[in-house]
This record gives C-alpha cells, structure tokens and sequence, in this order.
C-alpha cells in the first residue's frame, strides 16, 4: 500500500468534494515562492530546498484493524488473537476519520547526502551498527523493512517533528501518527505523513491542517532542526552507543525523540539525531551540509 499511498499524495487530485474520503490541497508552489523571501546561503532557505513537496490532507480515513495482541515478540506463535480461542473468521475493525500533513524530500539533495554515507568510513560504520543490531533483534513490524540511511533520516525527522507539533500547536503526541514513505531504486520515495485520525464521521477540526500553511510550517520545521542539534542529557544522549529496546537507538532518548508507542510505526526503534545533525567531529555529514 505505500507505494500506492505516496502517488496518491504527491499527485495533485482536481474536482474532489471536501466530504470524500481523501482530499488534499497542495501547497508546493506557494512553499517554493518562501524561497525568494529567505535570506541568501540562510539556514531557513537550505530547509525550504530540502522539502520539494508540501501537502495539506485536509481529510483521509483509516480502517484499523485489531489482528490481535503480543506482549514481547510478535510471531504467529506468540499473537493471541482477539476472540482467544481463534475460531472466528472475522476480525474486528474501526473506521477512523482525520487530517494530516504530508512532506516529501529532494531526491537530488538526498542523493548526494546518501552518497557520502556510501563513501565515507564513519557513516559506513553507523549504518552497519543499525542493520547488524536490526537482524539480529526479535523485532518485526507489519511493513518489510530495509534498513538504509534514508529510513533512519526519515524516521527521526518525524519523530522530532511530532514532538514539535505537541510542544507549539498544542496536540498531544499520543494522538499523532506517523507514516514513512521510503525506498531507493527505480522508484525512489522519501516522505512523511503525520496525522491524527478520530473515529467520528467528521473526523478532527482542520488544526492540523492550518498548521501546514507555507509560512507556518517553515517556522515549525525550522524548530525540528534546531531541536535535533541539542538534547538535556547530552553529551550523554549524543554520544551513546545503543539505548532503547535490543539497543535500535543512539542519540535518541526520552527528552529529545521519542514518542507514545501507539504514535510509532516501528516501537520507537531505529532513531538517531545524527542523522539529521551529523556529528561534533565532521566525519559524519547532516543533511543540511548537502542542501
């Protein structure tokens, strides 16, 4: 569904009705216009480079599905399903109603920072660290899941973002979610869907979505980068070998990157800010020294 969902996303749909059951408004051309408005070589303009895609999802629905629970390792051994002895053919499910914000990166700029990520000893390592430690865990999510440069860059840009969403728009993070949207190749993806969906016909009350007018989120996106250079714990936190669960995260803790579990896609695992920062040393390059 991912790769259904993110051309859904970034192509712009024209004579939809609001009550439908997906309606975005795209908001690309005016974010691309900030651009003349920022100053020159500015850490506000290299930001606005780096997302090409700006949209509002003013209504989406989602449909839940309860396939049942686990509490450590999630096999088909271990899942007890919701009417315990399993001898239903019918699952439960809730229709869910909402509204969120959709951005994608710049594959040229990606590109160049995955490429010294290829090439360069330090980020070598890093990654190897994250996709030895993934294999070895006895952790699996609904979705197959590659580790790569761009996933990690990816996932800890939304976390942080949620965070920020909660500490100046006022949403609690509990009700956010996330969605990465991400695979190299033929058909490159690199984006993310943050949202909240209700199980209410109406679904919520458009303040997300106001959120994601150009301005507005230049300044919140703006706060994501400045968060993700510094953390209350550090140095402890940025220096850190392993934390959280089978040791999946390295400078991302309590204070600075994670979020309500129910708000995760992936257990709050696989998250580290050097992605977004790289390091104090040079030898690992943030995405923003590529733009």
């Amino acid at each position: 569904l991912l790769e259904s969902e993110y051309q859904a996303f970034i192509k712009e749909m024209v004579d939809v009705s609001d009550d439908e059951d997906f309606v975005t408004q795209h908001q690309t051309v005016a974010w691309k216009h900030l651009m003349k408005e920022l100053p020159a070589d500015s850490k506000l303009q290299r930001i606005n480079k780096l997302v090409s895609r700006l949209v509002v999802v003013t209504r989406l629905r989602e449909i839940q599905i309860f396939t049942g629970f686990c509490r450590v390792a999630l096999t088909k051994e271990t899942l007890v399903p919701p009417d315990i002895d399993g001898k239903s053919d019918w699952l439960p499910a809730t229709e869910l109603y909402g509204e969120g914000i959709f951005i994608s990166l710049d594959e040229t700029i990606l590109n160049q920072w995955e490429d010294q990520w290829e090439k360069l000893p330090r980020p070598q390592e890093l990654i190897r660290i994250f996709q030895r430690r993934f294999e070895g865990a006895p952790i699996r999510f609904a979705s197959e899941l590659t580790v790569t440069p761009r996933f990690l860059l990816l996932h800890i840009l939304s976390h942080i973002l949620i965070r920020q969403l909660e500490a100046e728009a006022g949403y609690p993070a509990a009700s956010l979610k996330e969605r990465i949207y991400c695979a190299v190749g033929k058909e490159p993806m690199a984006g993310i869907l943050i949202y909240v969906a209700v199980p209410d016909v109406v679904g919520s009350l458009g303040g997300l979505a106001e959120l994601a007018e150009p301005r507005r989120f230049l300044k919140l996106l703006t706060g994501v980068f400045h968060s993700a250079e510094w953390c209350s714990l550090d140095p402890v936190c940025s220096e850190h070998e392993g934390q959280g669960p089978q040791l999946l995260n390295r400078a991302a803790c309590h204070a600075c990157a994670l979020i309500p579990e129910p708000s995760c896609a992936y257990g709050n695992a696989l998250l580290d800010r050097t992605f977004i920062k790289g390091d104090i040393a040079g030898e690992i390059p943030g995405i923003l020294d590529c733009v």
